[in-house]
């Protein structure tokens, strides 16, 4: 296998896991939050946080990062317009996360429990689970097509 189709294999493991590590956190995390009461939420909101930072956040910066780099390093069949949509997919993450999810998470480290703040994290986490999604169905179609004769 080629530098190419070892990058694309990386990038779909990635994908795949955080596409899981995405609809777990819009299904079960996110909507847990109101289930945590007042006094004790910034403490559980910072441990969890914490947690979450080498299991997902690692992963998903690099996932995006790698991404971008899909339109240029790809195996010789596997089409520039796959590079393209899961580097868009990449994009999409990284900026409502960087401009709408991460000061959510901050202002209810800061001031406490918000369901309009948690509401909001469910809401605006969709594009990324949806981003997540559309990127990993691409990169899956990509490798099946290489790895067919």
């Amino acid at each position: 296998m080629t530098f190419a189709s070892w990058f694309w294999l990386l990038e779909t493991a990635l994908f795949l896991y955080c596409l899981g590590g995405s609809w777990m956190l819009q299904i079960v995390a996110y909507p847990t939050y109101h289930l945590v009461g007042e006094k004790e939420f910034v403490p559980f909101h910072v441990a969890s946080g914490k947690r979450l930072i080498p299991v997902f956040v690692i992963p998903a910066v690099l996932a995006c990062l790698i991404s971008l780099g899909l339109p240029f390093v790809r195996p010789s069949e596997t089409s520039i317009w796959a590079g393209v949509i899961v580097a868009a997919c990449g994009l999409v993450i990284l900026i409502t996360t960087v401009a709408i999810e991460v000061p959510k998470h901050n202002a209810l480290d800061k001031n406490g429990k918000s369901a309009v703040l948690i509401d909001g994290l469910v809401r605006d986490n969709l594009p990324r689970a949806m981003a997540w999604s559309l990127g990993a169905l691409m990169l899956l179609f990509s490798l099946v097509q290489h790895l067919m004769p």
